[in-house]
């Protein structure tokens, strides 16, 4: 066996695991007391594999961590020891970025906007394509659109654009709650983009309200997840941090 951490509070919420909280796999989660702070852990297979389950898992007990009241660092996914003297040892050896971390996110949620083009903006894009895509025969209809629709952003960056604009009237409206944004890196050539933001959690009602009072364009459409724990606000250095707590960073 070896243990899974999931996250990090303040050790004054040791006392706070909901009883029959489980994790990965079904298993237990409970309380690792580590010097100033407390990791939530629990005790997997060293086989486990990445699964979706998994990491839905994983975010269950994170997010129950948040309901506490308290704000939890988030651990990326993954993060994963020999057993508890271990995974004690990689908390001890950064302590003292993991307790700062832990007092600076304090009070702050994380609120995540996806931005993608319209099913109107897409049927528009794919109007070269659509004679075959009708056609049954006709094969590799998908990387034909992709590859049309990256050579015309290659050749105007209008649909780059058309995003920056609808990216930047919400992160203005967003202003006056936003303690830290991240833009995340687009891992596929789809385009949209995605952009979080560090807010105080008494303000989540104001944020999606001044976010709602942004005009809708009918080209693009924008979708709101939150409020999360701040996976994207988790580095312990210089870089990484996208995706929660890396002890390895």
């Amino acid at each position: 066996m070896s243990t899974h951490l999931y996250c990090v509070l303040p050790h004054q919420m040791r006392g706070s695991l909901p009883a029959g909280l489980s994790g990965l796999a079904g298993a237990r989660v409970r309380a690792l007391p580590v010097d100033g702070i407390v990791a939530w852990v629990s005790d997997v297979r060293r086989a486990l594999g990445v699964s979706v389950e998994g990491v839905r898992a994983h975010d269950a007990v994170v997010e129950a961590a948040l309901e506490t009241g308290t704000t939890p660092v988030p651990a990326r996914f993954g993060q994963r020891f020999k057993d508890d003297d271990a995974c004690r040892a990689a908390l001890s050896s950064r302590a003292t970025s993991v307790e700062t971390l832990l007092s600076t996110i304090q009070g702050f949620v994380e609120m995540t906007l996806i931005i993608t083009p319209s099913t109107r903006r897409m049927l528009r894009d794919l109007q070269p394509v659509i004679p075959e895509m009708v056609d049954p025969s006709a094969i590799g209809i998908g990387r034909r659109y992709l590859e049309t629709l990256q050579a015309r952003e290659a050749a105007t960056g209008a649909l780059r654009s058309a995003i920056d604009k609808v990216a930047n009237a919400l992160n203005a409206a967003a202003k006056p709650f936003v303690h830290r944004a991240a833009v995340h890196e687009q891992l596929t050539r789809l385009p949209f983009r995605t952009v979080s933001h560090l807010i105080p959690r008494e303000a989540v009602a104001d944020y999606k309200s001044a976010i709602s009072d942004v005009s809708p364009d009918p080209e693009f459409r924008f979708l709101l997840i939150g409020p999360r724990a701040p996976y994207s606000f988790c580095a312990l250095g210089e870089s990484g941090g996208a995706h929660g707590m890396n002890l390895a960073d």
